[in-house]
């Protein structure tokens, strides 16, 4: 038996985190949401995900910065930016850096999240209802 995954969602949009939660409660991972990039931050410290899923605008600190800090913090974890638009300089300062993070663009398909969710785990299948 798998171990249920645990995944933190750091997103300002109240509507878009909670489709996360209710499409990741699907496939029975462990979800905490958090609107603020320094919440997200201090959640993960305790939380320990296995994957963040990071809008790259959080209030009072941007997606890229938050990444890294969440980073130092749990290097395990897999952090994914979910936004509708990746800006390509950020995405330049990252591999600057060393760091090569997925994103998965909005709109997205609940397909796509499961891929980009599970994809570097195991074999999860799909399952639960369309949303």
């Amino acid at each position: 038996m798998m171990k249920m995954l645990k995944i933190l969602v750091a997103e300002d949009d109240r509507l878009l985190a909670q489709y996360y939660v209710t499409l990741l409660s699907q496939w029975d991972c462990e979800t905490v949401v958090e609107h603020r990039g320094i919440d997200a931050i201090r959640r993960a410290a305790t939380f320990r995900p296995d994957v963040a899923l990071l809008g790259v605008v959080i209030p009072d600190m941007g997606g890229v910065e938050a990444a890294i800090k969440l980073l130092e913090i749990c290097t395990g974890t897999n952090i994914v930016f979910v936004t509708e638009s990746v800006p390509p300089k950020a995405l330049e300062q990252l591999a600057a850096q060393g760091y090569n993070f997925p994103t998965l663009p909005a709109p997205f398909t609940r397909e796509e999240l499961h891929a980009v969710v599970f994809g570097q785990f195991c074999d999860k299948p799909l399952s639960g209802k369309s949303v």
